[in-house]
């Protein structure tokens, strides 16, 4: 007899285990995993509705979550009614909890990473328009984040200046979801430039501080824009040093192009005019920063430009150019090829 009692309830804790294991099971893959679907993603339009709590409603509705009870009680156990913001979202059906609160929190309309290339030479607003035409951010929020972003120590902040991250957003193919804002945005490009300039000090022996590293990146950012080909990129560095040094200014087109903030084909005497601590035909020395967001290969350039006399270069009309240190030979050739 007591043999058949101690059966009986060693099968009635069994079930009850597992009874209590199938209930903690759904509880999990209910709360885990909320959505359920027929497709691969799910559409969401906040229209309206200020917290979780009502997105949840909201997702009952539309039969699109699996359990609205333990989804709100988990979400007011653990997160909060947080607040959420307004627009459409489309996340995978398999989104975790913890992204899904996050994401709407955010604003992350989407968890799925798009590709954004941010090709070398870039300035600041055009990687704005970038990013905004792959619906990441608006060109807008990202020029303001730009402008009131904390400098790290690395970047000397100068009120003069069109943006102080200009020349430190380095320019690379970058997985970004929609809807971020500028200040994570500009971590990640920043987080890359530091590992590139380790990268090149680690190469070089040289290291990049302060004043140097400012100088450094100002010089990479004029060869950027002057030169297409690599094997320019030295030439190019080399015209610019010799002139440093023999006290001639540097007068850059691409900084006078800068200065205008305006792109054009050609360049007029009274465009060389522009009053700009960015033109250098005006000002001696470098200009005020960089005029662009310059590669790995024209930061090596400014960091160890080839060794040359040359003082001038002018476009072969092929995207090549000619180099020489003979001033009278530079006007023939410049008039031969520009017609001035």
């Amino acid at each position: 007899m007591v043999k058949k009692n101690l059966k009986s309830i060693f099968l009635l804790c069994s079930l009850a285990l597992i009874i209590v294991v199938g209930i903690l099971y759904f509880v999990a893959e209910n709360i885990k995993y909320p959505l359920k679907s027929n497709e691969k993603k799910v559409s969401i339009n906040i229209n309206g509705e200020k917290n979780l709590s009502q997105v949840v409603d909201k997702l009952e509705e539309e039969k699109l979550v699996k359990n609205a009870l333990i989804l709100k009680w988990y979400i007011n156990r653990h997160f909060g009614n947080i607040e959420v913001k307004q627009g459409k979202y489309s996340f995978s059906k398999n989104i975790s909890i913890d992204k899904f609160q996050t994401y709407l929190k955010m604003g992350i309309r989407d968890d799925e990473p798009v590709k954004v290339l941010i090709p070398e030479g870039y300035d600041i607003e055009h990687i704005g328009s970038i990013l905004e035409k792959k619906d990441i951010i608006s060109s807008t929020d990202f020029l303001k984040s730009c402008k009131n972003y904390k400098l790290p120590d690395f970047i000397k902040g100068d009120s003069k200046k069109r943006y102080n991250l200009e020349g430190y957003l380095f320019p690379d193919t970058y997985e970004l979801l929609k809807g971020s804002n500028g200040k994570a945005i500009i971590d990640i490009m920043l987080d890359r430039f530091t590992s590139v300039i380790e990268e090149i000090e680690q190469d070089t022996g040289v290291q990049l501080k302060g004043n140097n590293l400012d100088d450094i990146i100002t010089m990479a950012s004029i060869v950027e824009k002057e030169v297409e080909i690599p094997e320019e990129r030295g030439k190019a560095a080399s015209v610019f040093y010799n002139r440093l040094q023999k006290g001639m200014k540097l007068q850059s087109c691409a900084t006078v192009l800068y200065a205008l903030g305006v792109h054009k084909d050609k360049l007029y005497y009274k465009d060389l005019e522009v009053d700009s601590v960015y033109n250098t035909y005006k000002v001696q020395g470098l200009p005020e920063g960089p005029i662009c967001n310059p590669g790995k290969g024209c930061i090596l350039a400014a960091i160890k430009p080839s060794n040359t006399n040359y003082l001038y270069f002018v476009s072969n009309n092929d995207g090549t150019h000619f180099f020489t240190d003979d001033n009278e030979k530079f006007l023939q050739v410049k008039k031969a090829t520009q017609g001035d």
